[in-house]
């Protein structure tokens, strides 16, 4: 009984360390792209919003948006949430290995910049627990997603509670969305708690 109490004791630890292991090494790898794309956001950042606000068809959002094909388990964006001191690097495809390293991009949804719905979720209990504080997050709320050509700013428009099939606000057309997906209420899996946000601006990296 004491070697099974220890194992279980080990093996959620394990799996802790080996998600922030790979998180650290992933934004390593991101490092460059970021000091990059650094450059280009600040100044622009007010009349980017201002015009995407005021009449999103004056500004082409999505004309650095990805285009090709994701490949399961590829690291495809690296996600920044300011207000929550969130770093994550973001995994292609919806699996339960994937999940444990961090928050994944579910493949059928939009790619990033694209019009319609970018769905990425994350655990807010297991492993890591990358989306732990995600209902701190309010309107108006910034969130940073950099790819490798580009790096995207959404804002937060709605937080909303669903039931775990419901699908209605992932949309395949219409303006370029993120949602952030995790569980909801804390430790359970009762509903999903979706942290809507639309696309302002969209800079190129250098």
């Amino acid at each position: 009984m004491l070697v099974i109490g220890l194992l279980l004791l080990a093996i959620p630890s394990g799996l802790w360390l080996y998600a922030h292991y790979y998180q650290l090494s992933e934004a390593k790898k991101w490092e460059s792209t970021i000091k990059a794309g650094s450059t280009q956001t600040g100044k622009k950042h007010d009349n980017a919003t201002k015009t995407a606000k005021n009449d999103p068809k004056k500004t082409d959002l999505t004309s650095l948006a990805d285009r090709g094909v994701y490949s399961p388990g590829q690291d495809i964006a690296f996600l920044i949430i300011p207000k929550l001191n969130l770093r994550l690097s973001v995994i292609e495809g919806e699996t339960w290995a994937n999940l444990a390293k961090g928050p994944i991009h579910v493949s059928k949804t939009a790619k990033l910049g694209n019009n319609g719905t970018v769905l990425i979720s994350g655990h807010r209990t297991m492993y890591s627990a990358p989306f732990h504080n995600l209902h701190e997050l309010a309107p108006a709320d910034k969130i940073t997603i950099y790819t490798k050509r580009a790096v995207f700013t959404y804002e937060v428009a709605q937080i909303k509670q669903v039931m775990p099939d419901d699908w209605r606000d992932v949309t395949a057309k219409g303006e370029p969305r993120l949602i952030l997906s995790t569980c909801d209420p804390i430790y359970s899996a009762a509903r999903r708690l979706l942290i809507i946000s639309r696309l302002i601006q969209a800079s190129p990296l250098k």
